[in-house]
Formats: C-alpha cells, sequence, structure tokens
C-alpha cells in the first residue's frame, strides 16, 4: 500500500500539468498572433485557428486523463486501505490463547492485551470482538479502522475535485502547490 498518497497525487498531477502547460504556452502563443494583426485573415482562418482548437481539444484530454488518473491512484489507496482491516493470521500473537482457553477476562485483561498489540488491527479487533462477546465493557475504546486512510482519500477527493477546474490555467502549478501545501 502506498503510504505516502498525497506525495505520489501530487507527483502524478504535478508532472500532467508540466506538460499541459506547454500547450497552453503554445496556445498562447498562437492566441497573439491571430491578435497581432500581422497575418492575413487567410493564414489566421487556415492555419491559427485549427492548431488553437487542435491544441484546446488536446489541452481538455490531457486535463481530464490526468485527473481521472489521480482519482485512479486515489481508489487503489481507498481499496488497499479496506483490506488493511480484513483480520490477518500472521499478526496473531500468543495473547489469542487467551481469548480461548475459556477463562474469564477482565477489562483489564483486555486492556492489557490491547496495549501488548498497539498498532497490530487484527488483534486489536479479536481483543475488543471478545469484548463485546463476552458483554466486557471498554470504555472509551473503540476501533476505528482505517478512519485515518479514509479521511486522507476523502480530502484527496476534494483536493482532485477542486484542481480539475485550474489544471488548465496558466497558474495551475501554484494552484496545486497551494492545495498540497508545497513550497
Amino acid at each position: 500500500m502506498d503510504t505516502n498518497i498525497m506525495q505520489t497525487v501530487y507527483k502524478a498531477l504535478e508532472a500532467s500539468t508540466a506538460e499541459i502547460e506547454k500547450n497552453l504556452a503554445e496556445r498562447d502563443s498562437l492566441e497573439e498572433k491571430i491578435k497581432s494583426g500581422r497575418y492575413s485573415p487567410q493564414t489566421v482562418q487556415k492555419e491559427f485557428h485549427p492548431k488553437r482548437d487542435a491544441l484546446n481539444q488536446q489541452i481538455k484530454a490531457d486535463s481530464e486523463k490526468a485527473i481521472q488518473a489521480a482519482k485512479s491512484l486515489v481508489e487503489k489507496y481507498r481499496a488497499d486501505a479496506e483490506k488493511l482491516d480484513n483480520l490477518n493470521p500472521a499478526e496473531l500473537t500468543d495473547d489469542i490463547k487467551l481469548f480461548q482457553t475459556g477463562i474469564p477476562l477482565l477489562p483489564r485483561d483486555i486492556q492489557a492485551i490491547l496495549e501488548r498489540n498497539s498498532g497490530n488491527r487484527t488483534m486489536t479487533q479479536l481483543a475488543l470482538r471478545y469484548a463485546k462477546e463476552h458483554g466486557i465493557e471498554m470504555v472509551g475504546i473503540n476501533y476505528i479502522g482505517g478512519e485515518a486512510e479514509r479521511q486522507t482519500a476523502n480530502s484527496l477527493d476534494e483536493i482532485i475535485r477542486y484542481y480539475s477546474r485550474w489544471i488548465d490555467k496558466r497558474n495551475a502549478k501554484d494552484v496545486l502547490r497551494r492545495f498540497f501545501n508545497v513550497e
């Protein structure tokens, strides 16, 4: 799983934006030629307008492709994050034996298991399930699983949605840096 999805999405959008900027510069140069009055109406009509229109279509297509690629990165991250909440037999510790012995566990026993297995999603889920199934109230302790990952993915969705309105503008790189808090 991509642990720094923010940076991955930023880099992908930055690279796409750089490519789009080249076409923007070329299109702007054509616009200046069209407005300059130095070229015949036939040249403007037959050469510059078709080139400009083709560049506009390319900019639009590249922008949509870049935004879709960024969305795909976030969707893959979201799917990978969901899998983190699946129980993993490789994460089982000897504490699993305490759930199987038939010996009644106390809240402090569950608390100790949770502390020993801090950061272990499998054991945390199993300890809290055991507590719930046996009516052991664990005050103030909840398993929120991949909440941080969900929030990151949701934040990226919003950034991408906003950036899709800027990606084809001349100041797109500055806006991208601001959205991702990059100096």
